[in-house]
């Protein structure tokens, strides 16, 4: 991540998919409130560089509202 922040900065899609990654990896560890944080983040750059309707974008979206899920808060 800190390679891509210096070489591409914030607001580059390729940053967006390793926050995406990331929570992905702190999901499969239990960390519900460190991986809305990363999708968060991603979901940031993602509306902005991208779209709401890219195909990343939407990918970002379905995997918060798995997040929110399984925590139990719908």
């Amino acid at each position: 991540l800190q390679i891509q922040l210096a070489t591409l900065g914030e607001q580059h899609p390729s940053t967006a998919t390793t926050y995406s990654n990331m929570g992905i990896v702190y999901n499969s560890r239990g960390e519900h409130d460190k991986v809305m944080q990363m999708h968060e983040k991603a979901l940031r750059i993602q509306l902005l560089m991208l779209g709401e309707g890219h195909l990343n974008t939407v990918i970002t979206f379905d995997n918060m509202g798995k997040t929110y899920d399984s925590k139990g808060e719908y």
